[in-house]
C-alpha cells in the first residue's frame, strides 16, 4: 500500500481581514466653545507643516488617523517614525502593518508583523496549534494509565462506549497473524469488533465478539454507538453484500457503515453517502447531540495525509455537506481518530502538531470567542510511540490506544483516568480613566483583538470604569479603549499564563481638550517636561517641539494669557536658585515671543527656585541625577482667557 495512504488504513493493517473599529469623532459643543477645545490632529499637522520633526510627533499624528480608520493618512507618518533615529515602541510596527494591509502591501506588512513579534518576544514561526504543550508535557499527575486488561499478543485498539458498562473495540486476537509496523500491508489482518464489560476498577473484562453482520471476513474497527444503543457507525474495508469494492487503481479503500441493533444483533448494514470508491473515509465520531458526524478522510481538499471532516446528520438519517475542519486542526501531517466528549471538546491523534513523538493525542477546545485552540495532552497520555483513539467521560474515566513498549509494534488498550480536568482560562481586567483627572471613565468601549487584528470581543466599562474579558491563555492580544471625546488608545498584552488574571490600566487623552483659568497646559497638552541642564537656562533642542505646541495654542486662541513658572533642583543656595529659575523663565518666555511671534503682553515668567520641588530631593537628601532633573522644569499656567 502506498506510503501516502492515511493512518486509518495503517491501523486497520495492524498498526490580520482587517477588523478596524472606527472611533467616533469628537463633536463640537457650542456651550464650551469659549473654553478653547484643542483638536490633537490639527495641532500636530500644524507642527509638521511648520517643519518640526520627531518620532514622537509623527507617531502621535499617525495615531490620530489610525484610530479613526484613516489608514492611508496614517501610513506616511508611521513610515517616517519608523525610519527615524532611535527605537520606537513595538506597537507602532503592529499599527503600521495594519495600514500596509489596508493598502494591500501584504509582503511589507508581513515583515513589520515579524518585527513586532520579535520585539514582544513571540517567535516568527510560532504555531498556535499546540499552545499549551509546555504546561502539559511533564504533568504526570493529570492522568493515570493502566493496562485495560483485555490486551493480547496482537492488535487491540479503538474503544467506544456502549451504554454505562460496555465498551466495543477492535482486535485481531483470533486471526493468528503477524504484521510488521510499516505503512504497507504485508499480510491482511482480519480485525473484528469485540464487546467487553467495564468492571468496578474501570478495567475491561469478558471480551466477546460482537454479534450480527458488522464483522465481515475483512477489516472492521473504530465504532461509535448512539446513546440509546440502537445505532452503530463503524469502519470497514469497502465490502458489502459480498462485494469487495476497489478504486480505479485497484485500491480497496475504507468506508464508514451504519448498523442498527435488533434482537441483540447488529444488522441492516448501510453504505453512507459520505463514502466514495476513490478515497478512504474512516473513524466515525458523534457529538453530544448526535447530529454531527466527525470522521477522517484523504479525499480531495485534504491538507495533509489525512484530515478531520464533519457533516450534519439530518432527522431522516441523511447527511449534509462535508466540511474540512480547517487548518487550526488539520496539518500537512496526519490527523485521525476523532472523539467528541460530552462538553464538546474534540480529541484526535496527529503527527502534524508539535508533539512528543509518533502520533500524539490532542484536544481541540473552543476558546471564549468560539474558535478552536489545540493543546497537547502531554505525558503520560502521549509518549514517543503512537498514541491515539482516546475517549473519555465526564467522570474522568477513559481509554487510550498505544503501541508504547511493544516490540511487536502491535497496539494495546489502556485505562486512562483524568485526575485533573483540562482547564484553560485567563482574564484581562482593568480600568479606563482620564489621563489628566485620573477619574474613571464609565461607558468606555474596550475592544479585544488577536495578533491578526481580528476583533474578538467588545465590552463597556461599568460605572467605576472597570472591565473584565475572558481570554484564552498562552496568547497575546491587542486591547483598544475608546470613548466619545477621547482619543482611542491601544495596548499590547503579552501572553497570559493559564489561570492568570492580568490587571490593565488604560488612560485616555481627550480628543478636544477643555482648558480654563488656572490650568497647567503642561498636563492638559500632555507636554513632555521642559527640562534644563544643570546650572543652565538654555532651551534644549528636544524641548522645542513641546514649546511649539504652546505657541500653536496661543496663536489659535489669541485671548489667552500664560505665565511660565520655572523651577530648579535643591542644589545651590536659595538665592542662587531663585535667580537661576528667573533666567529659565525668561529664556522660555523669550523663545515663545521670538520664535513664535507671540505678543509679550500675553506671556510672563516667574522663577520659584527650589521652593516647589516635586519629589523628596531637598537639601541634604542624596538623590540621583535623574531625580534632580525632575525638579528642573518649566510649567505653563493659564491665568486669563
Amino acid at each position: 500500500m502506498n506510503k501516502a495512504l492515511f493512518i486509518a488504513v495503517l491501523y486497520l493493517a495492524g498498526g490580520f481581514t482587517i477588523a478596524a473599529q472606527e472611533t467616533r469623532k469628537a463633536r463640537a459643543d457650542s456651550k464650551y466653545e469659549k473654553f478653547a477645545y484643542i483638536r490633537a490632529s490639527e495641532l500636530y499637522e500644524k507642527l509638521v507643516e511648520a517643519g518640526y520633526q520627531s518620532n514622537d510627533l509623527y507617531g502621535k499624528l499617525a495615531d490620530t488617523h489610525y484610530f479613526n480608520a484613516r489608514y492611508a493618512d496614517a501610513l506616511p507618518y508611521y513610515r517616517k517614525m519608523l525610519e527615524g533615529p532611535g527605537d520606537v515602541e513595538a506597537e507602532y510596527y503592529y499599527r503600521y502593518a495594519q495600514c500596509l494591509k489596508a493598502g494591500e502591501k501584504y509582503k511589507e506588512a508581513g515583515k513589520m508583523l515579524n518585527r513586532f513579534y520579535e520585539l514582544v518576544g513571540k517567535p516568527k514561526d510560532e504555531k498556535s496549534l499546540a499552545e499549551a504543550v509546555h504546561t502539559l508535557k511533564n504533568n504526570k499527575k493529570r492522568f493515570t494509565l493502566k493496562d485495560a486488561g483485555v490486551n493480547t499478543a496482537y492488535a487491540d485498539f479503538g474503544t467506544a462506549y456502549n451504554g454505562e458498562d460496555k465498551v466495543i473495540f477492535a482486535s485481531a486476537r483470533d486471526t493468528g497473524i503477524f504484521v510488521k509496523r510499516t505503512h504497507k500491508w504485508n499480510e491482511k489482518p482480519f480485525l473484528k469488533l469485540y464487546s467487553a464489560t467495564v468492571n468496578s476498577d474501570g478495567l475491561l473484562e469478558n471480551p466477546e465478539k460482537v454479534a450480527g453482520d458488522v464483522n465481515s471476513k475483512y477489516h472492521q474497527s473504530t465504532p461509535v454507538i448512539t446513546r440509546d444503543g440502537k445505532t452503530m457507525y463503524f469502519t470497514r474495508n469497502n465490502y458489502r453484500k459480498g462485494q469487495y469494492g476497489k478504486a480505479e487503481d485497484g485500491t480497496n479503500h475504507l468506508k464508514i457503515y451504519r448498523a442498527t441493533l435488533k434482537d441483540g444483533k447488529w444488522g441492516n448494514i448501510e453504505d453512507l453517502s459520505v463514502n466514495n470508491e476513490a478515497y478512504s473515509t474512516a473513524h466515525p465520531a458523534l457529538n453530544a447531540d448526535e447530529n454531527l458526524l466527525y470522521f477522517v478522510s484523504d479525499r480531495s481538499g485534504t491538507l495533509g495525509s489525512s484530515d478531520l471532516f464533519v457533516t450534519e446528520i439530518k432527522e431522516d438519517g441523511s447527511f449534509g455537506e462535508v466540511r474540512n475542519l480547517g487548518s487550526v486542526i488539520n496539518t500537512p501531517g496526519r490527523e485521525s481518530f476523532p472523539f467528541v466528549d460530552e462538553t464538546g471538546v474534540l480529541y484526535f491523534a496527529s503527527d502534524g502538531h508539535p508533539g512528543l513523538g509518533g502520533l500524539d493525542v490532542f484536544a481541540a477546545i473552543k476558546d471564549p470567542f468560539g474558535s478552536y485552540r489545540v493543546v497537547n495532552l502531554g505525558n503520560p497520555v502521549n509518549s514517543t510511540a503512537d498514541d491515539f483513539a482516546y475517549i473519555t467521560r465526564r467522570s474522568g474515566e477513559g481509554f487510550l490506544s498505544s503501541n508504547r513498549g511493544e516490540a511487536s509494534g502491535f497496539d494495546n488498550i489502556y485505562s486512562a483516568v483524568t485526575e485533573v480536568p483540562l482547564a484553560f482560562n485567563a482574564k484581562l481586567c482593568g480600568e479606563v480613566k482620564d489621563s489628566i483627572t485620573k477619574n474613571p471613565l464609565s461607558g468606555a468601549e474596550v475592544i479585544l483583538y488577536d495578533n491578526e487584528h481580528k476583533e474578538l470581543a467588545s465590552v463597556q466599562t461599568d460605572a467605576s470604569g472597570n472591565f473584565c474579558i475572558s481570554v484564552w491563555p498562552f496568547a497575546g492580544y491587542n486591547l483598544r479603549a475608546g470613548k466619545e471625546d477621547y482619543r482611542s488608545k491601544e495596548k499590547w498584552i503579552k501572553e497570559l499564563d493559564n489561570g492568570e488574571t492580568r490587571e490593565v490600566v488604560i488612560e485616555l487623552n481627550r480628543e478636544d481638550i477643555r482648558i480654563t483659568t488656572g490650568d497647567d497646559l503642561t498636563k492638559k497638552l500632555a507636554l513632555k517636561p521642559i527640562y534644563f541642564d544643570f546650572d543652565g537656562a538654555a532651551i534644549r533642542k528636544r524641548s522645542e517641539i513641546e514649546l511649539a505646541k504652546v505657541i500653536a495654542v496661543m496663536k489659535k486662541y489669541p485671548d489667552i494669557v500664560i505665565e511660565v513658572r520655572s523651577h530648579t533642583d535643591s542644589r545651590g543656595s536659595d538665592a542662587y536658585n531663585r535667580a537661576l529659575s528667573e533666567r529659565r523663565a525668561k529664556a522660555t518666555v523669550d523663545y515663545i515671543v521670538n520664535k513664535g511671534g507671540v505678543s509679550p503682553d500675553r506671556i510672563s515668567g516667574k522663577g520659584y527656585g527650589e521652593t516647589r520641588l516635586i519629589n523628596h530631593c531637598s537639601d541634604g537628601v542624596s538623590c540621583s541625577a535623574e531625580e534632580h532633573q525632575l525638579n528642573r522644569r518649566s510649567e505653563f499656567i493659564l491665568i486669563k482667557m
